[in-house]
This record gives C-alpha cells, structure tokens and sequence, in this order.
C-alpha cells in the first residue's frame, strides 16, 4: 500500500464528507475502537519510548510521524512513520483505527534520510503555506536542542511532481543558546514553540514570521527578531510540546494543580488572544507523564494522540488516542 503523502488529502476529505450511513446490515471487524477514555495504541507501539507525534493531515488515512528510540535499541531517537486507517461506523457508532502493514510514502522516504541522525530528532511538525510544504523539527546535535526544517514546493508531490527537498536549514531566527523545540503555527501564522532560554524551566514563546519573505527565507534570517513569552501560557514551571488545531492549542506542563508528572492542557484562541489554559483532568491524565500531545477532528469527533509512560504498554512511553469532545469545556 502506498500513500501519496500530500495530494491524497483532498480526496480522502471528499470521501469523508459524503460517507453514507452505515445500513442494517453491515459488518464490520473493528481493531482498536477510540473512545472518550484513552486507548493504547499497541500495534505501533514498541517495548522502547514512543512518542512526539505528527500527522501531516486528518482525512481518514493518516500518515502519523512520531520519534521513536526502538531503532537504536533504547539509544537515540528519530523518526517513524506508521498509517492510521480512521473510520466512523454509524450502526454501532463507533469511531475505529486500523493500521495497514507494508505502507510506504515517497515523501517520507526522502525525507527521512535527511533529517535523522546519530542524535536526538523530536517535535517533528509538518505546516503548509503556500506554495511550500514544511516539515520542522529540532535535533541536539550541536549539545541543545535547535530547531530545523526542510521545505518543498507542494505541486512537486503531484503525479509526476520533481519531488524536490531543500534542507534541513537551521531556524536561526527562533533558536538561541538554549534549548528550542515544539513549533506550531497558528491560523494567523504566528509561530509558538518552547524554550528554556530565560530559566531552567520551559514557557512557551511566540514570534511573527515577517509578510515580506518566504517562511524559510525568514527562518533563516540571524538579524535579532521580536520573541515574546505567551505569558497566559507559561507558568512557574515547565509548559512544554505545543501543537494547534484551528483555534485549539493543547500542550504538556508540570504545573501546580495537576495529577501528577506532565499533565495535557488546552487553551483557544479567541480574539487573538489564548484562554487560560485548562486541564483535561482525571480521566484523560494520570499521575504519570502525559506528553506531546496533537489533535485533529473526523466525522463530528475531536481527537487527540498523545504518549504517556503510565501503567499498562508495551514500555516507556506509549502512543494513545482518546475522543476528547466531552473533556472540553463549552465545546460546540
């Protein structure tokens, strides 16, 4: 099974969004059935750390990039690709992942030769602005954790397209002499990552790319740029790992009033300014690590992918999906 990592996207959407219901007499075998309490996703777990996840688009097939430590035998860790087959069963309404053996992508077979290393690859996040197609990431090769990405012209992964890729570049712009991972961009462009460049501990920060040149033109720039501390998002301790939806922020902390270790939080934009961040709670976090997590919606349902080193895996840290439409506050 192939997937074509970015034209798929469209058509796989107009799938879903014309999907019948299903009749009385359907059958169907489910394999890992998502619902509002987190599940193991074991079939692309590993006995090693699984976790900083990424999926490129949400349309059914989901092509999930997440670090993984397994290759090195517990050592470094870089990138796996794995595909989630989502789908909703209205007889039984149900909303399942499946996961196809033998996929391959001819993005990913290009990219990851590129970006991982004998050193640390996480955060990897994939961002389209047209006309490019962007996948970031940070690595410690140079001793702290820096930024990088790799972008290509998105009409290049068309049918025939030239496939090209240019990088990994160093994001000059937003890296310091500290450690600097997680960047997200929201609806607005405006990039938000974590750093610990002002203490020990990690806040979120947020710059805006300049309108005047390409993102990766910007990126490169090592002219001084305006970094702000999202103050509404950061505390006293350390707010970590986050990744938006639309206007849906989640991210990990290990904040006062949490359940233990790295809780989840989730914040909206409204306004053009975040809410306070609220905490998931009990039944999503657990007085372990909650970490990295994404979001994405299918078929009326918001979902969210995130590791935890809980009780219960396959060891260390696990990759698990969760409904979370009840856990939020005055969700539509």
């Amino acid at each position: 099974m192939k997937i074509e990592f970015f034209a798929l996207g469209v058509f796989l959407l107009s799938l879903v969004s014309c999907l019948p219901d299903d009749p009385p007499s359907y059958e169907f075998e489910y394999d890992t059935i998502i619902t509002d309490t987190p599940v193991n996703l074991e079939k692309i777990n590993s006995e090693f750390d699984d976790y900083n996840s990424d999926l490129p688009y949400s349309y059914g097939s989901l092509p999930l990039i997440f670090s993984s430590n397994r290759n090195s035998n517990g050592e470094n860790f870089d990138f796996v690709f794995k595909v989630i087959e989502v789908t909703y069963h209205s007889k039984d309404d149900v909303l399942n992942f499946a996961f196809p053996i033998g996929t391959s992508d001819s993005f990913i077979d290009k990219l990851f030769p590129l970006v991982n290393s004998d050193f640390d690859e996480l955060g990897p996040m994939s961002y389209y602005e047209y006309p490019y197609e962007y996948f970031f990431f940070a690595t410690n090769g140079e001793g702290e954790f820096n930024i990088n990405y790799v972008y290509t012209p998105r009409s290049d992964w068309s049918y025939n397209g030239l496939q090209r890729l240019y990088g990994p570049f160093e994001a000059s712009a937003i890296n310091s002499d500290a450690d600097d991972l997680y960047p997200a961009f929201d609806k607005l462009g405006t990039l938000y990552f974590c750093s610990n460049r002002d203490s020990e501990d990690y806040s979120i920060y947020s710059l805006v790319p300049s309108a005047d040149l390409p993102l990766h033109e910007f990126l490169k720039t090592e002219q001084e740029v305006d970094v702000d501390k999202v103050q509404v998002l950061s505390s006293e301790a350390n707010d970590k790992c986050p990744s938006i939806f639309g206007n849906f922020m989640v991210f990990a902390s290990d904040r006062e009033g949490g359940y233990g270790g790295y809780d989840l939080y989730y914040s909206f934009l409204e306004d053009g300014q975040w809410s306070a961040p609220q905490n998931f709670g009990p039944q999503i976090n657990s007085e372990y690590d909650e970490y990295r997590p994404i979001s994405f919606d299918f078929a009326g349902f918001r979902v969210m992918i995130f590791s935890s080193n809980r009780p219960g895996g396959k060891g260390g840290f696990d990759l698990y999906g969760v409904i979370i439409n009840s856990h939020i506050e005055n969700y539509d």
